[in-house]
């Protein structure tokens, strides 16, 4: 998602440098995301949020958890 205002990023909570974790990058806080996913069911509710410690990927295995129980849910 491109978000040039930061409005949507400060919406989720995950502005770099606003949440707990390391700051690998001082000279990016308060001008990006951190790494974060957010898994929205079809009525358009969050039904998962992760958020990355820091720029690196962050495994998948949890959200597939989760993404395979909201599909076999009616």
């Amino acid at each position: 998602m491109s978000d040039r205002t930061l409005d949507v990023i400060k919406r989720y909570g995950v502005l770099y440098g606003s949440t707990p974790g390391k700051i690998d990058y001082p000279h990016m806080r308060g001008r990006m995301a951190k790494r974060a996913f957010f898994l929205v069911d079809r009525d358009g509710i969050v039904r998962g949020r992760w958020i990355g410690e820091d720029l690196s990927v962050f495994s998948s295995d949890e959200i597939l958890k989760v993404a395979r129980a909201l599909k076999e849910r009616p």
